[in-house]
């Protein structure tokens, strides 16, 4: 499987999306598809957010982290784990489709799980 071609397709298939890209869970990015230049700077910062809500649902026993979604004024960052230590983010422009976005999320992370474990 290309990891590009997956992330690709979720920018594509979302109005609104203005990059993707799978990041480590030190915010290093594996592949990027970004319009702005400023997605892996993003991705570098959430993931210490995305580590510290992580730790909280281990301790409170909610289970693994599956989304997170951050929605600011001007952007919606979706943060959707692919398999430990590894995460799909996407960025939309306000007013992207925060539904649509989520849901495919969560099928390019089904289609590439097995590659992560």
């Amino acid at each position: 499987m290309v990891f590009d071609d997956v992330v690709r397709e979720v920018v594509q298939r979302c109005p609104g999306a203005r990059g993707a890209a799978i990041i480590d869970a030190d915010g290093i990015p594996v592949v990027t598809v970004d319009d702005d230049g400023r997605l892996e700077e993003l991705a570098a910062e959430y993931s210490t957010v995305v580590r510290e809500i992580q730790r909280a649902a281990r301790e409170l026993d909610h289970g693994e982290l599956a989304q997170v979604t951050v929605e600011a004024d001007l952007l919606t960052i979706i943060l959707t784990t692919i398999a430990a230590g590894y995460f799909l983010v996407v960025l939309l422009a306000a007013g992207g489709f925060q539904g649509k976005a989520r849901f495919l999320s969560r099928l390019a992370g089904a289609r590439l799980h097995s590659e992560f474990i």
